[in-house]
């Protein structure tokens, strides 16, 4: 009975998401531990995210990421001790860094590029084309409002 009401039950898509957003993370770590990338920490995906970090200044990885900016720039000294990133001088304002991906950190985001296509793929055929093509353009509609908005309500 109770998986019954369950079934009928409008469940909040932000418990939805929690899950697959879970095993996206844990399948892109693989990913990069199996092409030894071994210093890349789950904490550090915050910055490879989508779009990715090349030119964002700290402050706006940090504000996309609602990590304060001396957490942003922890993980941004990490990577760069790694040889994932470099900062440079902003062209328009000298007084402003960007983050700039060296190889190696162009090779890591191709891994998580890599992990991310195989799970949509595996989603894709697990849901059928209609219904995952609806799922992504409802995603990327959410994308737009909590853009527009910045943040959740």
């Amino acid at each position: 009975m109770e998986n019954e009401a369950v079934a009928g039950a409008r469940l909040p898509a932000g418990a939805l998401l929690r899950r697959p957003a879970v095993l996206v993370r844990h399948e892109i770590m693989a990913g990069l531990r199996e092409a030894g990338f071994h210093d890349v920490l789950p904490a550090h995906l915050g910055v490879f995210q989508y779009p990715g970090p090349e030119g964002q200044r700290p402050g706006m990885l940090a504000q996309r990421t609602h990590a304060s900016k001396q957490a942003m720039n922890h993980l941004l000294h990490q990577l760069e001790d790694g040889g994932y990133i470099w900062r440079e001088a902003h062209p328009d304002d000298r007084r402003t860094r960007v983050v700039r991906l060296t190889e190696r950190g162009r090779a890591a985001a191709a891994v998580i590029d890599q992990a991310t296509a195989q799970v949509d793929q595996a989603w894709c055929e697990a849901l059928g084309e209609d219904v995952y093509a609806a799922l992504s353009q409802a995603l990327q509609r959410l994308q737009q409002v909590l853009e527009r908005h910045g943040s959740a309500s």
